[in-house]
């Protein structure tokens, strides 16, 4: 005879005080669960992936057994998008019954990491209860079930519900154990009634995109677990079912730096073409509200906007000054490629220009809209569009807010006369200009003949870092090369040899970072070489525009790692003979991060067809990106000797262009 869940619950209570001390209270729970979990197993699949990808980096993709959950009777099923990050080109459903179908991938939810499959189904299938969202209480019991293991039983464990309206109000978190054995499954409470469905989430962020699909799957069986609420998912089913992706909704803003629990919703940045350019909002600009919230803090603005959808209408309240006004705005899910306007000025690294507003241009750029508009050498750049150019972060922040072929009025100063051009905006180039070119700053040319690397050496890690620094000139900001070899003590003196007149010139720092093992880098050498630039940042000043990472084969693909995954920390990476990892999905670029890559191709290099493949994918994704090839390698030399250094210190000393 099989209870249900309300009996059972009865029968607990009618227990005599006699018998109590025969039936313990693990034994009543373990028997609630059961009921529960018999209860919700009929809604459970077991899902089978054929074909795509395996493995992506260290993180191995299900291609089943995994699990999914019936939402209707007509055959639609959700899952974990864990599940299909690699592709499959075959899904095979087994239902509880044991009865084994097909199924199509119907559409992806990219904000909630979900798929929707859907079955052909000869009967109607079995759809479990689901909890009420607003009745879910922390601290009450949960329980996260699979069907993986075995098609005719289910996989559980238990915990409680530790959190709600985690991740920016798109999840519940639970701590029971969570793993790929039931991703996609439900998280259900004592009554048997699904809570949620079941999936890894990034630990921090916003929105997502694409490769979010394997985010947080770190927290494998760490009792830290969240399932998208049930109601939710019930709520877009029938705009899900139409087959277009759900995308995440993006306002197209950047904000102004700073901790988003106590930083201003300010915007520092608008995306060219996006629904907040279209609605008319500027740099400069506070995002007061949405739909009739406050937010206050760049924390409120995410909770707001981070649930919602591409498609979805929101109503914003704009400050602008001591104004406020109404913006109705529908949020955007794929946008162009952000591309950074260029105008063509290589700005004067000279400190401070007599307290004068604007910008001293060193030099400009060839072929460039500035050289176009007749900009030279000496002028003093005061403003763009009338916009006072105070500092060189402000000239940032005007040009991330222009797009390219908007044409622009320029006001500089030449011979004590004030001036007006205007000039239509480019795209930042890839090509790496000559020495005269760039007119370099005066600086140190003789090389020092006791040039000696110094120990750098932070408590916490093994190895040991070796720096050179040439003597500044006080008040300039030194650019800083981060190079990851091979930790021979005659390849860093090959480094220095190279190199040293390239840092007495342009007023740069070189620091040769080493990996903790002898089988040289890998991935877990990320967190030294994220703590030794956060080193580097407080030991000198640093020239935010010209601080760049770079290493050789596997170094150099390190090196594209660290580069995109801290974008606001570094303006340029290097990687000689080294394709970007297979792991990386390239981020879109954005409003003010400037990276920029330089990928370094031998004649012979074996990596060729994959270095100009990834060449290809960063433009798309809106990334600067310079191709340079030598000779052939010969191991028994640097690669970083003389004429190699000289063309990658001109990138470098270009790279503050605007």
């Amino acid at each position: 005879m099989k209870y249900t869940l309300a009996m059972l619950l009865a029968l607990i209570f009618a227990v005599p005080a006699i018998f109590a001390s025969e039936v313990s209270t693990d034994q009543l729970e373990q028997q609630a669960w059961h009921v529960a979990v018999e209860s919700a197993a009929k809604s459970i699949v077991q899902i089978r992936t054929i074909g795509g990808l395996d493995q992506v980096g260290k993180t191995l993709i299900s291609q089943g057994p995994t699990t999914g959950l019936i939402v209707s009777t007509d055959g639609y099923i959700v899952s974990s998008a864990f599940n299909f990050a690699g592709q499959p080109s075959s899904i095979l459903v087994r239902l509880a019954s044991g009865k084994q179908l097909p199924a199509e991938l119907v559409a992806r939810d990219k904000n909630r990491l979900l798929v929707l499959l859907k079955i052909e189904a000869e009967t109607p299938l079995p759809v479990a209860e689901a909890a009420i969202t607003e009745e879910i209480r922390v601290g009450q019991w949960s329980i996260a079930v699979g069907r993986t293991f075995h098609d005719d039983e289910v996989n559980v464990s238990v915990g409680i519900v530790s959190g709600l309206n985690r991740r920016y109000g798109r999840v519940i978190q639970t701590d029971a154990s969570i793993s790929v054995a039931n991703y996609g499954g439900p998280l259900v409470d004592v009554y048997g009634r699904t809570m949620g469905v079941l999936v890894p989430m990034a630990p921090s962020g916003g929105g997502s995109s694409d490769g979010q699909e394997l985010a947080g799957a770190e927290y494998y069986d760490s009792g830290i677990g969240f399932a998208v609420p049930i109601s939710h998912v019930m709520s877009v089913l029938d705009r899900w079912k139409l087959g277009e992706d759900l995308l995440p909704g993006k306002l197209g803003v950047g904000l102004v730096a700073g901790p988003t629990a106590i930083a201003l919703p300010k915007i520092a940045a608008v995306w060219p073409g996006s629904p907040a350019a279209v609605a008319g909002w500027k740099t400069d600009d506070l995002i007061v509200s949405i739909n009739g919230q406050q937010t206050q803090t760049q924390s409120q603005l995410r909770f707001q906007i981070v649930p919602l959808y591409a498609g979805d209408t929101v109503s914003v309240t704009i400050r602008r000054g001591e104004e406020e006004f109404e913006s109705e705005i529908t949020l955007a899910g794929e946008m162009a490629a952000y591309q950074q306007a260029f105008l063509g000025v290589l700005p004067a690294r000279q400190g401070k220009t007599d307290e004068k507003i604007g910008i001293l241009v060193r030099n400009v750029w060839p072929n460039s809209p500035a050289a176009e508009a007749g900009l030279q050498a000496g002028d003093l750049l005061k403003a763009i569009n009338d916009k006072e150019l105070k500092s060189f972060d402000k000239v940032l922040e005007t040009m991330d807010s222009l797009p390219p072929d908007e044409s622009v009025k320029l006001t500089i100063s030449r011979d004590e006369k004030e001036l007006t051009l205007s000039a239509k905006l480019g795209q930042l180039p890839s090509e790496i200009l000559s020495r005269d070119q760039l007119a370099s700053s005066d600086g140190k040319q003789e090389p020092d003949s006791n040039a000696e690397l110094q120990p750098l050496k932070l408590p916490e890690f093994a190895q040991e870092a070796k720096f050179y620094a040439s003597e500044g000139e006080g008040e300039l900001a030194n650019g800083l090369l981060l190079w990851l070899g091979d930790g021979s003590e005659a390849d860093d003196q090959q480094l220095l040899q190279a190199w040293q007149e390239i840092c007495q010139r342009d007023q740069m720092i070189l620091l040769i970072a080493h990996p903790a093992s002898e089988t040289g880098w890998n991935s877990e050498d990320l967190a030294y070489l994220d703590r030794l630039a956060s080193a580097a940042r407080r030991r000198w000043q640093l020239d935010s525009q010209r601080v760049v990472v770079g290493g050789i084969e596997k170094a150099g693909q390190l090196a594209y790692a660290l580069a995109f995954a801290k974008k606001k920390d570094f303006s340029g990476a290097i990687g000689i003979d080294a394709p970007l990892p297979r792991s990386l999905k390239i981020p879109s670029n954005r409003p003010g991060s400037r990276l920029a890559i330089l990928a370094v191709e031998s004649q012979d290099s074996t990596f060729a067809p994959l270095i100009r493949n990834d060449l290809e994918r960063l433009g798309k994704a809106g990334y600067p990106a310079s191709w340079l090839q030598t000779s052939a390698r010969d191991d028994n030399r640097s690669v970083l000797e003389a004429d190699l250094a000289d063309s990658l210190g001109r990138w470098i000393d270009g790279l503050d262009r605007f």
